[in-house]
């Protein structure tokens, strides 16, 4: 390593006054530079990308707590909606398809949350009207839907998902 410091220092001695004054400008400027660019910018960096983060996270918090009456409120609707029934989605789309459609129809549970509802030979607008029912009365979602025209005219065969 001496070597190496030594080779350095005899080439600096060989640089007349001007080339001396260039190379330690530039020595001086790199000393300041290098650690400004790898050590100060990072971090300075950082610490602004975080404390824009922590702003946009309390914006999200502060839009979250104005909106925490409308969900309670919803919640509670909800919540009322089953009550008043007394009974589970379930119970309310097998009494409510079995009044609709008769027979011609097949429910079984999909999922934790899932029902998925087969109906053999229905009207189209029994069915739509059906649907509309069990999302304006009980708060239902229809997750899945197909539908498939029947022999008959006007008639449908379907496949529903419905979750609560």
């Amino acid at each position: 390593m001496n070597e190496n410091i030594e080779k350095i220092k005899s080439r600096f001695d060989q640089l007349n006054n001007r080339e001396r004054t260039m190379v330690l400008a530039a020595a001086i400027g790199l000393a300041f530079f290098i650690p400004y660019q790898f050590v100060w910018a990072p971090i300075v960096n950082g610490v602004e990308d975080r404390r824009s983060k922590v702003e946009r996270q309390e914006q999200d918090l502060i839009w979250m707590q104005s909106r925490l009456a409308e969900v309670k409120q919803l919640s509670r609707q909800n919540n009322s909606n089953t009550a008043a029934t007394g009974k589970s989605l379930y119970g309310i789309i097998e009494r409510t398809a079995r009044q609709k459609f008769g027979n011609d129809i097949r429910i079984q549970q999909e999922g934790k949350k899932g029902i998925r509802v087969q109906i053999k030979e229905a009207g189209f607008d029994a069915v739509i009207f059906w649907l509309d029912d069990l999302q304006v009365k009980y708060k239902a979602n229809i997750k899945d839907f197909k539908i498939d025209r029947s022999k008959i005219v006007g008639n449908v065969r379907a496949s529903i998902l419905v979750e609560n």
